[in-house]
């Protein structure tokens, strides 16, 4: 686990009975969480923040309240975090119809637009992943609809089996994305023999593909319902520079994916950073081998637009965000972090888009280029992670486990 859940002690009899027994144990501390408070509703976006006294504790000092931080606080809920879920929840009802068309009608008109869709809802997630905070990371959400490679051995067994339960940790690499990336591309060769494995059900392809995304409805729907509930309204009201807060969070969730979900998932582990050989099967859609450079390039602008405070729905609107924030605190600073830091991303970003759409022919080809697009990316981690940080007065509040 990346951080602590934080919860009432009153709670966690009730986590207890929610989770699987298989799941990996939680760390519980007696810190009240932000996020299960039962606090009066405020929903006004103009009105300032309002911080509780600092205590002697470095971690939890008070913000300064020049800064509207519950202004921000309500800029990622109601124009980011919140419609980015909404879209990608509507995108997976738009799968699950189109996967019941193939599956009961399996054509090659029908697998076309299950594929368009797949990719749709793919990019779409992109914009929903690094916000791992509240249910979505209780649930594991990140690691059950996008963890890769998937484990094809797996999901094999269960297909044949007929038996699973895709709600063990056992089985969350074989389903999300990375499972129906397999199903769409990898279980055979071309597209007829793919279409007459469909075709008969007895073999219960369909099934499984069903139940995936099912699953992933109703995970998503988890997350999306709490954000729709109370959870919204303690989440911009709580202002503090807690370890627990907010702000602090979401800022630590946003650069540990950054770090760990961009930077090394997406690149460091295939071109083989960590592993001193390059291992092109951990690529993102690596049986897709044409949409992993898009689902990249997709990524740097949900973080670009992360970064600016864009709106989900209409990137023109900007509201308060990071790069306001660290403005705000430079304000008598003329090379601006923030800036140096868009012209990170904009480097990286660069660098992508020069690689091949295929990224496995990459890595074989000409595997120094993906390194350097991994070097244009780690520049930005020192920013975020050390600069930022710093400037922001909070504290990392997870572990480095590969060692860079």
């Amino acid at each position: 686990m990346k951080k602590y859940i934080l919860l009432f002690p009153a709670l966690l009899i009730l986590l207890l009975n929610h989770c699987t027994n298989d799941l990996e144990e939680i760390p519980v501390t007696d810190i009240a969480s932000p996020y299960n408070e039962v606090t009066p509703s405020n929903n006004n976006s103009n009105s300032s923040s309002s911080s509780s006294s600092s205590s002697s504790s470095s971690q939890n000092t008070t913000t300064d309240e020049s800064f509207d931080h519950q202004k921000m606080l309500t800029n990622w809920a109601d124009n980011i975090i919140i419609p980015s879920i909404t879209s990608f929840k509507n995108s997976l009802t738009q799968l699950q119809e189109v996967a019941n068309i193939f599956v009961g009608d399996p054509t090659s008109d029908n697998l076309l637009s299950l594929k368009e869709i797949w990719l749709s809802s793919y990019l779409k997630w992109q914009y929903v992943e690094m916000f791992d905070i509240g249910i979505a990371e209780e649930i594991y959400l990140k690691n059950r609809l996008n963890l890769y490679p998937a484990n094809i051995e797996k999901i094999e067994n269960n297909i044949l089996s007929k038996n699973y339960d895709l709600d063990q940790s056992n089985n969350f690499s074989s389903q999300g994305f990375s499972a129906i990336d397999y199903l769409l591309f990898g279980i055979q060769e071309n597209e007829s023999s793919l279409i007459e494995q469909y075709s008969n059900e007895s073999l219960n392809y369909g099934t499984y593909l069903i139940d995936i995304i099912n699953k992933m409805i109703s995970l998503t729907d988890a997350v999306n319902n709490q954000w729709e509930s109370q959870f919204r309204d303690t989440f911009i009201i709580s202002t503090d520079n807690t370890a627990t807060s907010s702000i602090n969070i979401v800022v630590n969730d946003f650069v540990y994916y950054f770090e760990k979900g961009y930077r090394a998932n997406k690149f460091g582990i295939p071109v083989g950073v960590f592993s001193g050989d390059p291992l092109p099967d951990r690529i993102e859609a690596y049986y897709g081998e044409n949409y992993s450079k898009l689902l990249s390039l997709e990524a740097g602008i949900a973080i670009e637009q992360f970064f600016n405070g864009k709106s989900y729905d209409d990137p023109t609107i900007i509201g308060l965000s990071l790069k306001q924030y660290l403005d705000y605190v430079e304000s008598d600073v003329d090379n601006k972090l923030s800036d140096r830091i868009n012209d990170q991303l904009n480097t990286a970003n660069d660098k992508i888009s020069s690689l091949n759409n295929n990224y496995k022919s990459q890595i074989k080809e000409d595997n120094n280029q993906m390194l350097s697009t991994y070097d244009a990316i780690q520049k930005t981690v020192v920013m975020l992670k050390v600069d930022m940080l710093q400037k922001l007065n909070i504290s990392v509040d997870y572990a480095d486990a590969d060692g860079d």
